[in-house]
């Protein structure tokens, strides 16, 4: 199998701020000192109030055409579902920067809440989700887009619970009837207990993302690999069982980490992705 391109998140160096285009020069030039081939661009990061995302985006890429790295992939909007409405308006937005961008693929969360066992109904939770992505997914398909769907997991300390889409059968059939891909995120499959080659397996060739992180089987931390106990060398197998050939793509929760750190921390990340991808076999 190739060796994988690197990418992270966007937040890696923190927050944007007030000046989009700033933080994205500022960021992507570090990225790729760091060692990063590419960026997953998180959309909220574009004004999406608006068409205000346009001449952001027209910036972005003439400055990442001049540092040799771009934004190949991306994260659609998954917050904001009390005002279901402005979250509709913002998701269609992203889906129209994310073409604009050129990303390869754009990743949407299903939005399924958490459940007790006992009011969980398979059904009534996939309705709900292809009631909610199912106009993004036209729109998306309507403009060329890959769209891929991530895999959940469960809120910290709940027991005897269920969240839809947390299992690999359940992301695949709403992929798959709304015309979709899989992003598989390893650290979402530890908390929910699923092993990652098995789940990775029934994935399949559907599967066009990844996002890299660890945790400890509790909450969703999103730490270095190696820092929790996610069975790494299990999760690549996965990988090397789909051929898969996309970024090899962090993401990390880099929001206490002091600016002084940030390039011992991103210097890890590069090195912890070069052991890991020794394991894919």
């Amino acid at each position: 199998m190739k060796k994988l391109r690197i990418s992270t998140a966007s937040n890696l160096c923190g927050s944007p701020g007030g000046d989009v285009n700033a933080f994205v020069r500022e960021s992507f030039r570090f990225y790729k000192e760091a060692g990063f081939d590419a960026v997953d661009l998180r959309l909220t990061t574009l004004d999406l109030t608006s068409d205000g995302w346009r001449p952001q985006v027209e910036q972005i890429l003439k400055d990442t055409e001049i540092l040799g790295i771009k934004s190949e992939m991306g994260h659609l909007p998954y917050d904001g579902m009390s005002d279901v409405e402005n979250f509709k308006a913002r998701m269609h937005r992203a889906i129209d920067a994310s073409v604009a961008l050129g990303l390869d693929c754009a990743v949407l969360h299903p939005n399924a809440t958490t459940l007790p066992m006992r009011k969980y109904r398979y059904k009534e939770q996939y309705d709900m989700v292809m009631d909610l992505l199912g106009p993004f997914a036209e729109h998306a398909a309507r403009v060329g887009l890959t769209v891929a769907l991530e895999n959940m997991r469960v809120v910290p300390g709940a027991m005897h619970v269920h969240r839809f889409c947390q299992s690999p059968d359940e992301v695949c059939a709403v992929a798959d009837a709304l015309g979709m891909r899989v992003c598989w995120d390893f650290g979402h499959a530890n908390i929910s207990g699923v092993q990652q080659s098995e789940a990775l397996a029934y994935v399949g060739k559907r599967l066009a993302a990844i996002h890299v992180n660890d945790n400890r089987g509790i909450d969703d931390e999103h730490i270095l690999p190696f820092t929790g106990n996610v069975e790494w060398k299990d999760a690549m197998h996965g990988l090397a069982l789909v051929g898969f050939e996309g970024l090899f793509n962090f993401e990390l929760n880099t929001s206490r980490l002091p600016a002084s750190m940030r390039k011992i921390y991103a210097a890890y990340a590069v090195e912890s992705a070069k052991e890991l991808m020794s394991y894919i076999e």
